[in-house]
């Protein structure tokens, strides 16, 4: 069994990152293979809208960094996605990852291998309540079950603001923990 991890967040001791990182420990505590992919560091282009991946079995036609991350995709048995709220909606840096992958929009071929696999989010937020981005999380989970994922959790832990203020909460933690527990 193998897990990937997306993390979103530009943030050195990201919150998210540090959540990301407990639900994945609970995995591999379960001898699951998790890796994480940090999308700020990589090139990502934004999808350009020009169907080429529907003329060609569902490849982009740029070739960034991207690439790796649909192989990576395609291998894991599961996926967490993990972006900070910053302003009421997941970052850039995730729209930009699940927008590009539109390329595998109505390819049976990738909806049937993406059937048996589970995505959950994690999202880490400061001060903003739930109902000012929870309809954005629920879109961002609905795009991966249009593309055939199964739905598992989404996770928003609230009042981390500060880099690294997750570490301290406990509760806040463990629920990152039994997310990752509960996707295989």
């Amino acid at each position: 069994m193998k897990v990937l991890g997306i993390n979103t967040s530009p943030r050195k001791e990201s919150n998210v990152r540090i959540a990301l990182e407990t639900a994945l420990k609970a995995l591999e505590a379960k001898d699951v293979e998790c890796e994480i992919v940090d999308v700020n560091a990589m090139v990502i282009s934004p999808c350009q809208g020009d169907n080429y991946c529907k003329e060609h079995e569902s490849q982009c036609a740029l070739n960034d960094d991207m690439v790796d991350i649909y192989e990576k995709i395609e291998e894991a048995d599961g996926i967490i996605l993990a972006s900070p709220i910053y302003f009421c909606d997941v970052n850039a840096q995730a729209k930009a990852v699940i927008d590009r992958l539109y390329s595998y929009f109505m390819d049976e071929t990738y909806q049937e291998l993406f059937s048996s696999k589970k995505v959950s989010i994690i999202a880490t937020h400061g001060a903003a309540p739930l109902e000012a981005f929870e309809s954005s999380l629920n879109t961002q989970m609905a795009a991966f079950q249009v593309l055939g994922f199964q739905p598992g959790d989404i996770l928003a832990l609230n009042d981390n603001n500060v880099p690294g203020s997750i570490k301290d909460k406990a509760e806040q933690l463990k629920q990152a923990s039994e997310l990752g527990e509960k996707l295989l």
